[in-house]
């Protein structure tokens, strides 16, 4: 069973276009609920959520009256943040928008926004352009969440076993440079999270599981490692589907953990508060 053309680029708009049927959640998770403390919004702050996916965060940031910018590159997504803010009437506004466009054009440029935010969606590209852009739109308050190990994307044990190299991301580095050139003083908080890695199928499990060996095709000896390691590390588990039926799922029988970084500031004269 072969893997080698079902790679699909995790950053790419279709990825997450896919992702967006199953990917709507509620901010009950240790993640979110930590994130929140941190953005510590005052009443009435109009907020931008870069990566803002199906409202994940915007959404509970809306029903507690702030008026949100949801941003996303990914149109199924912001399909259902639409969808979301027109069943409960939140103050949401959509903007189908990457961070390489024109935030201007989006009516998203300079001092557009009390406080202007990126949870988990700046892993690559021009970290300082993206940086300078959040700074730029925010009249008081900035913030990126961003990974201080490997990327989410990828998976260090897989990589060692198939001998490709596994590096650590150097992202919190590049942001604090570009905070630095600003003149800005950062504040940072750290916190872990663990992939979940459960599938309805076999084909499944393998196919995400091979996203996370990286875009590079397989040589013949790295797939023939890849399938015995699929074999050996994912495990069927008996489980129930929502109607009561019984039902399988794939799990992998290690955990991907990730460490993220919380880093804000103050885009005025002062440090984040």
């Amino acid at each position: 069973m072969s893997t080698q053309n079902s790679t699909i680029n995790r950053d790419s708009r279709e990825y997450w276009n896919k992702r967006a049927a199953t990917f709507t959640r509620d901010a009950t998770s240790d993640y979110e609920r930590w994130l929140l403390d941190l953005l510590a919004l005052e009443a009435g702050e109009e907020v931008l959520d870069m990566g803002c996916a199906t409202g994940t965060l915007s959404v509970p940031l809306a029903r507690a009256g702030h008026r949100v910018h949801g941003c996303d590159f990914a149109e199924a997504m912001l399909a259902i943040l639409d969808d979301r803010a027109a069943a409960e009437q939140l103050p949401i506004t959509s903007h189908l928008l990457a961070w390489e466009d024109d935030w201007e054009e989006a009516g998203l440029g300079e001092n557009s926004v009390d406080v202007a935010f990126a949870s988990r969606s700046l892993m690559s590209g021009d970290v300082s352009a993206c940086v300078r852009k959040l700074d730029a739109a925010a009249r008081s308050r900035a913030a990126v969440v961003v990974p201080d190990s490997l990327l989410p994307s990828r998976d260090p044990r897989l990589l060692t076993y198939l001998g490709r190299a596994a590096r650590r991301a150097r992202i919190v580095r590049d942001v604090a440079r570009a905070l630095a050139s600003l003149g800005r003083i950062p504040a940072f908080a750290t916190t872990r999270t663990v992939r979940p890695m459960r599938f309805s199928s076999v084909d499944e499990a393998r196919a995400n599981l091979r996203r996370l060996a990286g875009p590079k095709p397989f040589t013949a000896r790295e797939q023939r490692l890849f399938d015995a390691y699929a074999a050996q590390h994912f495990v069927r588990r008996a489980t129930e589907s929502p109607s009561g039926e019984p039902s399988e799922m794939w799990v992998l029988d290690y955990k991907l953990p990730v460490t993220w970084v919380f880093i804000g500031w103050g885009t005025g004269p002062s440090a984040w508060a």
